[in-house]
């Protein structure tokens, strides 16, 4: 009642007419004020406005407030405004109806005459409630689909509410990067659940696809509900938020690279490559790509076996490296192609970097002999022992020698099978001397034609080898004319052999 030393004053209510609240989130409340002022006749308006209202929810029993003081402004006679407040519901909250506690302040004036201006504080009480339904929870997805494959997601979900859930219903959004089951966040998948009991759960299976691009760690994932309650109205809950974690991305990584590269020769790289896990691996591919014009490798792509977690291979690539390269380290890249968990998306891991060195020119064969001479005139078995300094096996060995003037020879070829790295054998010719050949050391010539492990035929280059021409031992007699005819004959011959043209294979 207005006293006699007041002529009206306003006369605040507050209620909150929808007041049913989610647990396990944070709720929006909307508070209504109204100002049904108190007054006597011919009362001033002004002395029944609520200045300077301000609303802040307090004692709100298991809830937590997380809106703090709200300011309102005035409230005139008869008006009604509309407060929204935030709080949050734990997921544990038993079902049935919570009294929480609206702190109002709000001043008037109390006589106008008189300018003075009154503050007032009061509180009232707001019923909310816990619903009695079905409520759900959402386990965290279970998958192993790595970042740009496809494969199954496992979700489990129980109901967690006080009611039984008819007819449930699932619809899931994926976030960035994520698709489930063909759908999109704007569009998304939906998946029949069936009838849960109170605190029943069950499991549902979809289909995911994450994009190569998503980035390790738990992505989330929105899961809405539907369902008929027992009276068989539909409803629907409340969105439930939950993650999925991609499964750890394969990875490789190589190991003990090793190469027998030179300048203008065939060689190989080699090494072991390592399956990091997690997962085995039985259809990889293990692809290279020289980054130096100056090598070539004509198989890029090598298969490799089966290999569990933790397990190695052995891989090896022909290489051929160009004969106007410079000698030096060469940059590799090195990646592996594999398929997804699924069967369908094939996945890549890498590039690895990798380096090999390509060593200066270096010749097939080393050449020694035990010290080959040839008497003027006199024709010498010439033998020489020939190693082969090559990384791999050379075979069908042809060998050569090349006389000029005044040497010559008529048994200019040799055979060899097959020479492994680092063995030697034995090759032998006849070289002849003329009678009036000086005695001195003079050059032949050789090469070796052969084929490569690869089956390739190769021309080495030219090498050259001394002979030691001596002096003619004197047979006791051979004097008179026919012995100076004899040598005559010789020296006309060597001579006429001498303007032979020797031609080298090329």
């Amino acid at each position: 009642m207005v006293s006699a030393a007041e002529v009206g004053k306003p006369n605040l209510s507050v209620y909150a007419p929808d007041n049913e609240v989610q647990p396990g989130t944070e709720n929006s409340i909307n508070l209504k004020i109204k100002n049904d002022a108190e007054l006597k006749a011919g009362s001033n308006s002004q002395m029944l406005t609520a200045n300077g209202v301000t609303v802040e929810l307090e004692d709100t029993g298991p809830f937590e407030v997380k809106s703090g003081e709200t300011p309102v402004g005035p409230i005139q006679d008869g008006q009604m405004v509309e407060v929204p407040q935030r709080i949050e519901v734990p997921d544990d909250v038993e079902p049935g109806k919570y009294e929480v506690t609206v702190r109002v302040r709000y001043s008037h004036w109390n006589r106008i005459s008189s300018m003075e201006r009154k503050t007032e504080t009061k509180k009232y009480d707001v019923t909310l409630v816990v619903p009695d339904e079905p409520r759900f929870d959402v386990d965290t997805v279970k998958s192993d689909v790595e970042p740009g494959a496809s494969g199954e997601a496992m979700l489990e979900i129980t109901n967690t509410g006080t009611e039984r859930a008819n007819e449930t219903r699932a619809t899931i959004a994926g976030g960035t990067g994520i698709t489930v089951d063909g759908a999109t966040a704007e569009a998304p998948a939906e998946e029949a659940i069936g009838d849960l009991e109170p605190g029943e759960s069950t499991t549902t299976t979809v289909d995911v696809t994450l994009a190569e691009s998503l980035s390790a760690g738990e992505k989330p994932i929105e899961v809405g509900f539907t369902y008929r309650d027992t009276a068989g109205i539909e409803r629907e809950a409340p969105a439930e938020i939950t993650t999925l974690t991609p499964g750890p991305e394969q990875t490789f990584s190589i190991d003990t690279l090793e190469d027998t590269l030179s300048v203008g020769y065939e060689g190989e790289i080699t090494g072991e490559i390592a399956n990091d896990g997690p997962r085995p691996i039985d259809d990889a591919v293990l692809i290279v790509e020289p980054m130096s014009e100056s090598l070539y490798i004509e198989d890029t792509r090598y298969a490799l076996p089966a290999l569990e977690a933790g397990e190695t291979a052995t891989f090896r690539y022909p290489t051929d490296v160009s004969g106007q390269a410079d000698p030096g380290p060469r940059q590799l890249r090195f990646s592996v192609e594999y398929t997804g968990p699924s069967g369908e998306a094939t996945l890549s891991d890498g590039p690895m970097s990798e380096r090999v060195v390509v060593d200066e020119r270096q010749d097939e064969f080393s050449i020694t002999d035990d010290g080959v001479t040839v008497q003027q005139g006199k024709t010498s078995e010439f033998a020489l022992t020939i190693t082969n300094e090559r990384e791999q096996t050379l075979s069908n060995i042809d060998a050569r020698l090349y006389a000029d003037s005044p040497l010559s020879t008529n048994n200019d070829e040799a055979f060899v099978p097959e020479l492994e790295p680092g063995e030697s054998t034995k090759i032998t010719f006849d070289v002849s001397a003329e009678s009036a050949a000086a005695t001195e050391t003079h050059p032949v010539e050789l090469d070796f034609e052969y084929e490569t492990e690869s089956g390739e035929s190769k021309l080495s280059d030219v090498y050259q080898h001394p002979i030691d021409v001596v002096p003619a031992e004197s047979d006791g007699g051979g004097g008179g004319f026919m012995g100076s005819l004899v040598t005559v004959m010789i020296g006309l011959t060597i001579a006429g052999l001498g303007g032979v043209a020797w031609w080298r294979r090329t």
